[in-house]
């Protein structure tokens, strides 16, 4: 008996309950691909608000010119020499220069607004991501749930059908039954075994596509858990103001908005200012050459403005208006889409809802009826095949009431994964 406990309690030990497997999800590869775009797109973020800041920069010139410069003279002097240097061969300088963007026309401003829209973008494509491998997990559960009562259901079949198989052996052997009708059970135990392997098969195939999930592996699931829905209304309105996919959209719309911006602000003029530490000289010293000053430190300022450039801006500036258009019609039939989607789900749930009803009076009919005919058959006033059937019947029958609640529990999750990943963590946290 210890050895038996000791060879179950591993399997014990793997089942999975749904909410566990929902946490594990976040080791999905997926999710951390996803995670390390988001860190790549606050580097971005940071990176592009350093344009705000001044830039200082070093800076160190060697040259060494083939001939010495030298000026020449062409003055009707005499014992004046034709021409004199006006420098030498070998030249350094060394500058440290300080460089601030005044003003840009609002160009650097909008690429880090457009940034940060990016970052938080990427983010909101995270919990989207996360929300579609929810929507595929709670469907292979349920399905896995759903073959897992089948194979309960069909090895009760299949242990009811060995022990009437034994009866009819007594009978046959008695010659109380005739070989047709002991062969007809015998086929039927093979029908079901062969159906086990084949439903044992399915259940190992979904084990592993919820072990690709979660990225490690799972042997068995658990029981399904109940879901409260919200009513259709607050669904709507979650669906609309919560969904990530929705709320990723937005930020691209305010890209789009950002984009605008930035074509429109090459129509504005631009302002730098310089300051420099320089000096020059003919070593490293950079005490200057003996021909002109050491120090050329200087500082300025610069004023762009750019008067034409071949209408290039403004037909930039209605590209990115008719983009901001595009998308904008196509984030509202999004909206649409959801908004009917959900309302077709929750049909599909209602529908559910009532075949539940009938499947459970279902099974407790054949379930009397499996009776019955198991003690007529006892009484021999039932053949082998009606107890066949009957059998198949109850175990279909019951097979069928738990298919039905995976689906109404997938349906659910469905639903709440529809309207928004928010709305389905609070339900299953409750």
């Amino acid at each position: 008996m210890r050895t038996w406990l000791f060879l179950l309690l591993p399997l014990y030990l793997s089942a999975q309950d749904f909410a566990t497997l929902l946490k594990e999800t976040e080791q999905s590869l997926l999710l951390k691909s996803k995670s390390y775009q988001i860190q790549a797109k606050e580097a971005l973020y940071q990176a592009q608000k350093s344009a705000n800041y001044p830039t200082l920069d070093a800076r160190l010139d060697a040259i060494y010119l083939k001939d010495t410069p030298t000026l020449n003279l062409h003055l009707p002097f005499e014992g004046v020499p034709s021409s004199v240097p006006m420098g030498t061969k070998t030249n350094y300088s060394g500058e440290i220069a300080l460089i601030y963007p005044v003003f840009s026309g609002f160009a650097i401003s909008g690429l880090i607004e457009k940034a940060k829209l990016d970052t938080l973008k990427t983010k909101l494509e995270y919990q989207d991501t996360k929300r579609r491998l929810y929507l595929q997990l709670a469907s292979l559960y349920a399905n896995t749930y759903t073959l897992k009562h089948a194979i309960d259901a069909n090895e009760e079949a299949l242990a009811a059908t060995k022990k009437s198989l034994q009866k009819a052996q007594g009978f046959f052997q008695a010659g109380l039954l005739a070989p047709s009708e002991l062969e007809n059970i015998k086929a039927k135990k093979y029908e079901i075994q062969a159906t086990l392997q084949s439903l044992k098969s399915q259940k190992n195939t979904l084990l592993q596509n919820i072990a690709y999930i979660v990225n490690k592996p799972v042997q068995s699931i658990d029981t399904l858990p109940k879901l409260s829905l919200p009513d259709e209304k607050k669904l709507i309105e979650s669906a609309l103001h919560e969904r990530e996919d929705l709320l990723a959209l937005q930020k691209l719309l305010e890209m789009d908005e950002k984009d605008i911006q930035l074509a429109k602000s090459t129509r504005l003029p631009t302002l730098t200012l310089i300051g420099a530490l320089k000096s020059q000289g003919d070593s490293l010293k950079l005490n200057g050459d003996g021909y002109t000053n050491p120090n050329k430190s200087y500082v300025g300022a610069e004023i762009s403005y750019k008067l034409f450039d071949g209408f290039a801006t403004k037909h930039k500036i209605e590209a990115a208006k008719a983009k901001k258009m595009s998308r904008l019609l196509y984030y509202k039939d999004y909206q649409n889409r959801v908004k009917t989607t959900l309302q077709n789900e929750l049909t599909t749930l209602r529908a559910l809802t009532l075949q539940k009803e009938a499947k459970a009076a279902q099974l407790k009919a054949q379930q009397s009826y499996y009776k019955l005919t198991r003690g007529r058959f006892a009484s021999h006033l039932a053949s082998a095949d009606e107890l066949s059937r009957a059998i198949a019947a109850y175990s279909t029958a019951k097979a069928d009431l738990q298919s039905i609640k995976a689906k109404i529990f997938a349906q659910k999750a469905k639903v709440l994964l529809e309207s928004s990943l928010k709305t389905f963590v609070k339900t299953v946290q409750k």
